[in-house]
Order: C-alpha cells, then structure tokens, then sequence
C-alpha cells in the first residue's frame, strides 16, 4: 500500500465513521436518557484518528488541531494508530524492493 493509498484509505474510514456519529448522535432524541450505546466510543475513536492522521501525514501540531479542547488526548492511542501506518507503509516498500 503506498502512502497515497493508505491516506485515502484512512480519510474513507474516517468519513464513514463520521456518518455513524451522524446518525447516533440524530437517535438521542428518540431514546428518554438520550444515551445511544457507542457515541461516546466513536466520537473518542475518530478525534484520536483524526489527531494522528494529521500529525502522521501534514506534521500538524497538536496546539493547531485542536486549540480550544480541555481535555488531553491519550497519546498511546495517537501513538498505535501512526505506528500500524508506519508498518503499513514500510511493508509496501518491501514489497516493492
């Protein structure tokens, strides 16, 4: 997979998961205690995935993804999603050597 194609990739899996939230967050109003099993769990999954997409592929910094956020992101999380784009990356140029 070549850095282009992983990058698309992710930005895909990024808008899907995007329309899911979409779609759970309309379902709150229809439930009385407005919880809808999973939000919280994408949400968490897709400001992580986002914040390492950024870092991995525009060397953004943290300050300028998000400024206004009091509460800090986990770093392992950031951390294990640009390592498994790092091997991913590194295997397709092995493969092409």
């Amino acid at each position: 997979m070549t850095y282009k194609e992983l990058k698309n990739k992710i930005r895909e899996e990024q808008k899907s998961l995007a329309q899911k939230i979409r779609t759970q967050k309309s379902k709150r109003k229809e439930v009385a205690d407005g919880y809808v099993e999973g939000l919280f769990y994408n949400q968490d999954q897709y400001r992580h995935t986002h914040i390492a997409y950024c870092q991995f592929f525009n060397n953004t910094p943290y300050g300028l993804i998000e400024q206004q956020c009091h509460e800090k992101p986990r770093k392992n999380s950031i951390e294990s999603h640009m390592t498994i784009w790092e091997s991913q990356i590194d295997e397709a140029l092995r493969n092409c050597a």
